[in-house]
């Protein structure tokens, strides 16, 4: 019993030595540290939860239907796998142009359909893509198709999903007249954890989509990992999170380029306007095992020459404590 009981405290340590190491948030801005900083609270102190949890990241395996689907978007046949082992399977279309590439891991889905060197033009304009309007409803149903749940998109103020389109615009000038093309439209978005966003970007916790003529998907990149709850801590409270930020355990975001930047020494004060738990797990270069929670702060810095906006990211647990 003592050896199986010293052999789970080991493995224990070792979990937690790997998140402590994923805790910096430098991916995320720029450290800086004032030690008599004047940290304004003006946010709702009924919004960050006393609890937080830490979450494992872990391999997905995305349903059979789900692959299936995939595979029936670029009419691929067994054929056309050119990789498969225990954790990704890759197909690719033989001396077809445009390539078609889609691969399924334990982390994701890409998918590439490579559109022809000038297929578009002022008299080649592309046909059938989905107008604004529709692109929710399509979202929505190839989510499905996936087997991703809509309860785990990061959602609006009215609790809708919060999809984010787009669409690239060319414009051509022919005969004294403008003429737009619109090669595809997309949607981004990201995912929610107990409610709060998943901030980082490829690592398990966000996708886009991209429509092209006649509705076809001309493009898939998802990191969508599954989790598992590890631990609970308590959250910081907003003079601990004050504490932090005059420690330089936080991150600034960036700056508008005529703001004249900040200088941390001689700022007067700094105000936080609005504040939100969110999620990070490194970034798509360095992603991390471990998904840790954070607080992410809207705030104002009187520079003693203007004020400046910018968010602030900081600890909301105490990694010492880990």
């Amino acid at each position: 019993m003592k050896k199986k009981t010293t052999i789970f405290v080991l493995f224990q340590m070792v979990w937690m030595v790997g998140f402590s190491q994923s805790l910096s948030l430098n991916k995320l801005g720029d450290p800086f540290q004032r030690t008599n900083l004047e940290v304004r609270w003006d946010a709702p102190t009924n919004v960050l939860p006393r609890t937080v949890w830490i979450y494992h990241l872990l391999p997905r395996t995305f349903p059979s239907e789900a692959i299936a689907n995939l595979v029936a978007i670029g009419g691929f046949t067994e054929k056309d796998i050119t990789k498969s082992n225990a954790d990704e399977v890759v197909y690719k279309s033989a001396g077809k142009h445009p390539v078609e590439q889609l691969a399924v891991s334990h982390s994701g889905i890409e998918y590439l359909h490579t559109i022809k060197e000038a297929q578009f033009g002022p008299t080649n304009l592309a046909e059938g893509v989905p107008e604004m309007s529709q692109m929710p409803e399509l979202t929505t149903n190839f989510l499905a198709k996936l087997g991703i749940s809509l309860s785990d998109i990061e959602k609006t103020t009215n609790s809708a999903p919060n999809f984010h389109f787009w669409e690239p615009l060319t414009k051509y000038f022919v005969n004294h007249t403008f003429i737009t093309n619109i090669e595809f439209r997309a949607v981004g978005f990201r995912r929610a954890i107990d409610g709060a966003a998943f901030l980082s970007s490829g690592t398990g916790g966000d996708g886009e989509i991209e429509f092209g003529e006649h509705g076809k998907i001309i493009k898939i990149d998802i990191s969508w990992r599954n989790l598992d709850r590890f631990k609970s801590y308590p959250a910081a409270t907003p003079e601990t999170i004050a504490k932090w930020i005059r420690e330089g355990k936080a991150v600034q975001g960036p700056v508008p380029d005529d703001s004249g930047g900040i200088d941390w020494p001689t700022v007067k004060n700094l105000t936080v306007k609005k504040a939100q738990l969110s999620y990070y797990a490194g970034d798509r270069f360095a992603p991390s095992d471990w998904l840790m929670p954070l607080v992410s702060l809207w705030t104002t810095v009187d520079t003693g020459h203007g004020n400046v906006d910018v968010e602030i990211d900081c600890p909301i647990v105490d990694e010492s404590g880990l």
